[in-house]
């Protein structure tokens, strides 16, 4: 990915989902310092904004 590049999920699911941080790579959660694995509620749709080289940001409705 590149920075700028942005990706947007939807699940589509009546169960939790997990999106989960790669292996050399920071995906933080918006507006805090906090990173790692996030889950996403049924029905729940999140943003991935690649800020930089290997880093991410994730927002979203749904998101924990």
């Amino acid at each position: 990915f590149s920075a700028g590049d942005i990706v947007s999920i939807y699940n589509n699911s009546t169960n939790n989902q997990t999106i989960t941080q790669g292996t050399s790579v920071t995906m933080y959660l918006v507006g805090t310092s906090s990173t790692g694995n996030r889950t996403l509620a049924q029905r729940g749709v999140a943003t991935v904004l690649c800020v930089g080289t290997n880093e991410f940001v994730i927002s979203g409705g749904g998101l924990y």
